[in-house]
């Protein structure tokens, strides 16, 4: 993943309860040697980003990427940080990779 980080800022999305939201940090880095744009989200609130991941693509969409006719879901490699509790649960990987199907969303443990 390149070093260069082309927007960080902090968003706000809706949760299943519909008083509390989640907070996340993004980073939007330069594109790769795939012309791929790599995206990391860490979690600022107790809500799992993971868990959200539709609602969150959608802002980010909707935010960010139609300002510059990109379409996260064919440019965008998402990876989600996820917390040092979850590191065994995720096969020792620091994060998780978005890929988006035909069918939907497959996760996949992933390092940078």
């Amino acid at each position: 993943m390149s070093a260069d980080i082309l927007l960080e800022r902090d968003m706000l999305y809706p949760t299943s309860n519909g008083i509390e939201f989640g907070s996340i940090h993004i980073q939007v880095y330069s594109p790769d040697q795939n012309a791929r744009v790599p995206l990391v989200l860490e979690s600022k609130s107790g809500h799992s980003p993971l868990k959200n991941i539709d609602t969150i693509v959608r802002i980010m969409q909707s935010d960010i990427f139609d300002r510059v006719f990109i379409d996260i879901k064919k440019n965008i490699d998402i990876y989600i940080k996820i917390s040092e509790e979850q590191l065994k649960e995720n096969g020792g990987h620091s994060y998780i990779k978005i890929h988006f199907t035909g069918n939907g969303i497959e996760y996949e443990g992933a390092d940078r």
